[in-house]
């Protein structure tokens, strides 16, 4: 398991930047899927954040829809 994924658990929340690291996405589709609501975020000051529930339900919103997709 990476550094940032160890981090990221044991803070329970992820910045932007992590997040993206960690899913291996750029920034851009980060930002198109928190402006689609499909990635759930919330800010503390100027900075903002993905809670560990969010990245969960972020991914098992994408398994399902790849599964729809086979069927």
């Amino acid at each position: 398991m990476s550094e940032i994924l160890q981090a990221a658990l044991a803070a329970k929340s992820l910045t932007i930047a992590e997040w993206c690291a960690v899913r291996r996405v750029g920034r851009t589709r980060a930002f198109e899927e928190i402006q689609s609501g499909r990635l759930r975020t919330y800010k503390v000051g100027r900075r903002r954040y993905i809670s560990a529930e969010a990245d969960a339900q972020w991914q098992r919103d994408r398994e399902a829809e790849s599964a729809m997709e086979v069927a």
